[in-house]
């Protein structure tokens, strides 16, 4: 018995007869008789009552049809479920990140996760500045990137963010008067001068940055970029010209392990920051099993009303309101000390 025996039966049981089932499967109405012939004669019972016109089904014939159905149902899903492993085998993530800063080796420790979950997805990397990243995203030759958010939601994005990074203090040099201090008002660094990040650097970060600034009582009077060509240096402030933002984890080894230059955190609430993953609606599977595998590694920054949406979707926070200037400068505090220089 073969399959081909199945889809000829129901196929005439659906018809009640043989020439309109015949026509239906697009064979000779005399091979159809034969196949099911042959069928009724291994099965040594008859399937079929044979009428003058047409045929109806025996009590073995209906009884046989439900399990026919059954098994030509179950073939199709075998079918297809071969066809979408097939696919899935031979499935690419083109995954691209921007300057990654402290975190390199937090994100070389999820692509390994990754790696080792989903051995069947070839991954790509490619690395750009985020702006290009952005139009690579939108014209689809990538399919999820690694950047810095100064804003949530990312309009016109899916997004999961993997690392809390918020701004927490500043960088002063260690024979500044205020740096005698355990902790600073942001006006206090009104006439010092800001060492800031190229705008080109992380498009859109230096206007979040002055807003912050401002709604926190600081509008420097003063402001130096940094030089692109070693972006994270603090010589500057060591020579006691400048101070920067840091956060916590960028702090670290100024805390005990510098002479020329401190860590002191700022009164005024964190300016917001993290480190997501970023893709065009809807997610693939391969982006989905990415986001995934950051969940199980513990990269994951949740609002109190994530559960509400989808896992890794971020459509529904993609839907709530930009945060306004009020709603940044009452940011709670981070759960994590993650951090960046600025």
């Amino acid at each position: 018995m073969e399959l081909r025996h199945l889809r000829y039966f129901v196929a005439v049981a659906e018809e009640l007869g043989f020439a309109r089932a015949a026509r239906r499967l697009h064979v000779a109405q005399p091979a159809l008789s034969k196949q099911i012939h042959d069928l009724e004669t291994e099965l040594g019972v008859a399937l079929f009552a044979r009428l003058p016109r047409g045929v109806r089904l025996t009590r073995a014939g209906e009884a046989f049809l439900a399990e026919a159905r059954n098994t030509l149902d179950g073939a199709a899903r075998a079918v297809a479920s071969a066809r979408t492993a097939s696919e899935y085998q031979a499935s690419t993530l083109r995954f691209a990140h921007g300057e990654l800063s402290l975190y390199a080796t937090t994100i070389e420790g999820l692509l390994a996760t990754f790696r080792d979950a989903y051995p069947e997805v070839q991954l790509r990397v490619s690395s750009d500045t985020d702006a290009e990243i952005y139009r690579a995203l939108r014209e689809r030759t990538v399919d999820v990137a690694i950047v810095f958010l100064a804003r949530w939601p990312v309009a016109g994005f899916g997004a999961h963010r993997l690392i809390d990074c918020a701004t927490t203090g500043v960088l002063l040099p260690a024979s500044h008067p205020l740096a005698a201090k355990p902790s600073v008002r942001l006006p206090e660094l009104q006439t010092l001068t800001w060492l800031q990040s190229a705008s080109q650097r992380w498009p859109g970060f230096l206007q979040v940055f002055e807003e912050a600034l401002q709604d926190r009582g600081l509008l420097p009077q003063r402001r130096r970029e940094r030089s692109k060509d070693a972006p994270s240096h603090n010589l500057l402030i060591a020579a006691g010209e400048a101070w920067a933002l840091a956060s916590e984890a960028v702090a670290a080894p100024y805390r005990t392990g510098s002479h020329a230059i401190v860590y002191r955190p700022f009164v005024e609430p964190p300016i917001p920051c993290w480190l997501a993953l970023v893709w065009l609606p809807e997610a693939s599977a391969a982006v989905q099993q990415l986001i995934d595998a950051a969940r199980r590694s513990g990269l994951a920054v949740e609002d109190a009303d994530d559960s509400a949406r989808p896992p890794g979707t971020g459509e529904a926070l993609a839907r709530r309101p930009p945060p306004t200037p009020t709603t940044r400068a009452t940011a709670a505090r981070p759960r994590s000390p993650k951090a960046r220089t600025r």
